[in-house]
């Protein structure tokens, strides 16, 4: 991006560049001071310095005049949500840095620079705000709309991967969750209520996350067992630094679940599934041929063949057994699985046929679109 060029004089643009470092300590130091909302934030005084530091060398090059850009201020929207920093905390931390960069120009102002400081000032704090509203979207894409509580930023600050073990540590002890015990990460609208288990949710992104903590394994998966609601749920943990990835597992168990699915999905369940839920666009082109074969069918007709295809994965592939539970007569569903073969080119007997006929079927059970979104 670029500003229109403003009268800043030349010496103090120079200044400021060469003296970056000090003005950035400064300015932390002051937003440390005047703001108790990172006693306890899971980011320390060289991760603030660094955010700091790449602001202002952005913001002098916009009231320079010169391009710039808002990535900077992005950055540390996503980094504070991500943290359990609050989005009040945030705002401020930008307005008192603001003041404190505004005080240093001042300062190195030189006598004959008073005619420029009004003009000056103007673009400084418009700076200041259009920064702020950056860092504030960027923060809000993190954790969604809506109050929360403290409880819920300390959460999300517990999925960094580069949080110090000690950090983790204060995290689990402020979120009151066991010392000792066994973890899951949950993603779906759900409230887990059970005896004996512990959970702490909050938002990310477009995700509603929970994490579930009990003292033994089984207590945890009794309760998951009665859940109704659409979740994906992640391998139990016993330490919490498996919680980023532990994350990434909720999130893809999520997305093998299809349409017609309830209760929770477990990571690593169905690997056919996690297969086509971690690579979408890939899924779809690859098995496009396949599942252009259903497609030109009506739905009704394509289902009922579908219906019988994945009835004989699951059951070995006894075309009796498969008339019995879906209560058709044999030959009709060797009929069905015969018209299968000839619209696909696929057979069943062919055991690299049938592989990716069944992850075809997957697919389109999850809706997979062409372009994976």
């Amino acid at each position: 991006m670029t500003r229109d060029a403003h009268v800043v004089p030349a010496h103090l643009v120079r200044e400021l560049r060469a003296d970056l470092a000090v003005i950035s300590d400064i300015v932390t130091a002051r937003i440390t001071h005047d703001d108790d909302g990172y006693d306890g934030a899971a980011l320390d005084h060289h991760e603030l310095a660094t955010v700091v530091t790449d602001n202002l060398a952005s913001m002098v090059d916009s009231i320079a005049g010169e391009p710039y850009s808002l990535e900077p201020a992005r950055r540390t929207g996503r980094l504070k949500a991500e943290r359990g920093i609050s989005l009040d905390s945030l705002l401020h931390a930008f307005r008192v840095a603001g003041l404190a960069f505004w005080e240093i120009i001042v300062e190195r102002a030189d006598r004959d620079d008073g005619p420029a400081l009004p003009r000056l000032s103007t673009v400084v704090w418009a700076t200041v705000d259009e920064y702020s509203v950056a860092a504030a979207d960027a923060y809000r894409r993190i954790v969604g709309a809506g109050d929360e509580q403290p409880v819920q930023r300390l959460l999300r600050a517990l999925f960094d991967p580069e949080l110090s073990p000690t950090r983790r540590e204060g995290l689990r002890a402020r979120m009151r969750m066991p010392e000792r015990g066994t973890f899951v990460i949950l993603v779906g609208d759900l409230r887990l209520v059970a005896t004996g288990v512990t959970t702490v949710r909050t938002t990310l992104a477009d995700d509603r996350v929970t994490l579930a903590a009990a003292d033994s394994r089984t207590a945890l998966s009794d309760a998951l067992d009665s859940v109704r609601s659409r979740a994906g749920a992640s391998k139990p943990f016993t330490a919490l630094a498996a919680a980023p990835a532990a994350l990434d597992q909720a999130r893809l168990a999520f997305r093998c679940l299809s349409p017609a699915d309830i209760g929770i999905h477990h990571y690593a369940s169905a690997p056919a599934r996690a297969l086509v839920a971690a690579q979408p666009g890939l899924a779809a082109d690859v098995l496009a041929d396949l599942l252009s074969a259903f497609d030109r069918l009506h739905p009704a007709d394509a289902d009922a063949l579908v219906r019988t295809a994945l009835a004989w994965f699951e059951l070995a592939g006894s075309t009796s057994a498969v008339g019995e539970r879906l209560h058709l007569h044999r030959n009709t569903v060797l009929h069905r699985l015969k018209r299968i073969e000839r619209l696909t080119g696929a057979t069943f007997a062919v055991p690299a046929d049938a592989a990716v006929l069944y992850l075809a079927l997957q697919a389109r059970l999850l809706r997979v679109p062409r372009d994976g979104r």
